[in-house]
């Protein structure tokens, strides 16, 4: 098992590489970051792709929706303050975590599923666990020391005013 995943993750990142070397980042002449948010980028997407590889193999089809999901999250500037939105559907919000340190902020979720299966004597029972940490860097002038969280209907709702 432990040489199917390093095989399909060596191919990926190896098959990926290639496309990587043949495009050029080109970064803007005003933020000498944008090459560092562009590698970023294409490393997101080489683990999104090599992710999605994983989780349609049909050897690892036993471990369904324990691989860890990376929620879909948005930043906006609301003009007073700022507001980020995190799909994390099936999570009890008890288990939402969210901490501001050193400029970022950071979102944990964890969910628990049950599969029981009841035969003749016997009871069956897997516990999946799935988790997962997203790390956000904030703007300058947020006051995270005055944020405020909602979660409905699977998303996550963090409102951070910003410094006056």
């Amino acid at each position: 098992m432990k040489k199917l995943l390093l095989s399909i993750m060596t191919a990926a990142v190896v098959g990926n590489g290639a496309l990587l070397a043949a495009q050029t980042a080109k970064p803007a002449a005003d933020n000498p970051f944008s090459e560092i948010e562009q590698v970023q980028q294409e490393m997101d997407a080489i683990f999104q792709r090599l992710h999605q590889k994983l989780l349609n193999d049909p050897a690892l089809s036993e471990f369904g929706d324990t691989f860890t999901k990376t929620p879909a999250t948005d930043l906006m500037d609301k003009g007073d303050h700022y507001l980020i939105k995190a799909d994390i559907p099936g999570v009890d919000e008890k288990s939402i975590k969210v901490t501001e340190k050193d400029g970022q902020l950071t979102i944990e979720a964890e969910t628990v599923k049950e599969k029981k299966e009841k035969k003749e004597n016997y009871v069956h029972q897997e516990r999946f666990v799935n988790k997962f940490v997203k790390i956000l860097t904030l703007p300058k002038d947020a006051d995270a020391s005055k944020l405020k969280t909602s979660y409905k209907n699977g998303v996550l709702e963090v409102k951070i005013p910003k410094h006056k």
